[in-house]
């Protein structure tokens, strides 16, 4: 969960003493240059638009690219926010303008928000956001409870009537809700294929909906978003997927520790295994890369409906999106104005990291 048992709210200052300011702009031109070149491509609108769900109205953002031709096929890219976050942070920070890549390779993106309620009233700074991936919402499994006993507790959603202890995410039904803004995009226009990609608690969305409708997606991906151990799904039908780790990561950690909070969950590599297993892949391949960071990535192949299950490990990561560098996405800008939160006051460039995942997932096309 993007910011689950770390501080929210990470602003970047820098303070002038003696230099003159313009020596400080000319000294900063190529980060500026940056600057405003993201602002002008990524601050293209995105529209808001609503869906009536479990009697509540539900939120989502659309960006259609420059240029785009409707009258023939569009592949329509999802993305979800983490834990606390909002669907501006995350195109606007937690993936360093997604809507740029949308500009690039002329995809349609949405972008749907979480249910949200501040856990203390009238006080922005308790703001809360999260999916329910049918695991967060949950405090026990057969094996005993998803946290430590000395774990840290979260605000419980006002709609969970039972949620336990180490019960942290909503109790929406949040699936009906992704699965109708995905009627809709089909009804409005002519999609080819449909990817998911998920930050930390938008990742385990993203692997439930996969688990709930694998025939729906060309291919999804969990970004350090490891599910709750002894309660990660699997799909019945193959669907391509990619989990992405960061081994540094202690707010959801890859491999079998427990995390900083005190709760547990489920190793990358149990999820690729029992993925490989259940579609019957016979081919195994592993090997290492260097782009920017170091990763390890496994391939399991040749499975039941030439799908494949990628495992990415990074080694030099926190709990971080690809080709970012800080834990981000805790704000709104236009047109979530109706929010009350942190306004999104800074932008942050992708040099790498969607353009790999993009990238990662039109090679899974047949």
């Amino acid at each position: 969960m993007i910011s689950k048992g770390l501080t929210k709210n990470i602003h970047n200052k820098k303070y002038f003493k003696t230099a003159s300011f313009v020596k400080y702009l000319l000294k900063k031109v190529n980060f500026l240059v940056l600057f405003f070149v993201s602002i002008f491509i990524s601050s293209e609108p995105m529209t808001e638009h609503s869906i009536s769900h479990e009697s509540i109205n539900r939120t989502y953002l659309k960006y259609i690219p420059e240029n785009i031709d409707f009258e023939n096929e569009v592949d329509l890219f999802i993305g979800l926010h983490g834990y606390t976050g909002t669907a501006t942070g995350f195109e606007k920070q937690t993936t360093g303008g997604f809507n740029n890549a949308a500009n690039k390779y002329k995809f349609l993106a949405i972008y749907p928000q979480g249910l949200y309620f501040n856990s203390i009233e009238n006080d922005p700074s308790s703001f809360v956001s999260s999916w329910n991936d049918l695991a967060g919402s949950k405090t026990k499994t057969p094996n005993g409870e998803i946290c430590a006993m000395n774990a840290d507790i979260y605000p419980k959603y006002p709609n969970c009537r039972e949620g336990g202890r180490c019960a942290w995410a909503s109790c929406s039904d949040d699936l009906g809700f992704i699965k109708k803004i995905i009627d809709r995009a089909n009804d409005d226009h002519k999609i080819r294929d449909i990817y998911l990609l998920g930050m930390s608690n938008g990742g385990m969305m993203a692997q439930a909906l996969a688990c709930k409708y694998p025939n729906i997606f060309k291919g999804v991906v969990n970004v350090v978003g490891m599910q709750q151990k002894d309660l990660s799904c699997i799909p019945k039908e193959p669907v391509n997927f990619i989990i992405y780790g960061s081994i540094k990561d202690t707010v959801v950690p890859p491999i079998n520790i427990r995390a900083a909070d005190g709760y547990f969950y489920e190793p990358m590599e149990d999820t690729f295994n029992a993925w490989s297993k259940q579609f019957e892949c016979k081919s195994f391949k592993q090997l290492d890369f260097n782009l920017n960071d170091d990763f390890e990535k496994k391939i399991a192949s040749n499975c039941k409906k030439n799908v494949q299950i990628i495992s990415l490990l990074n080694k030099d990561a926190g709990h971080f999106w690809p080709g970012i560098d800080r834990n981000v996405g805790f704000c709104f800008s236009p047109p979530q104005s109706n929010i009350d939160y942190s306004k999104c006051n800074f932008s942050i460039v992708n040099e790498w990291g969607n353009d790999f995942l993009i990238n990662l997932l039109f090679e899974l096309k047949d």
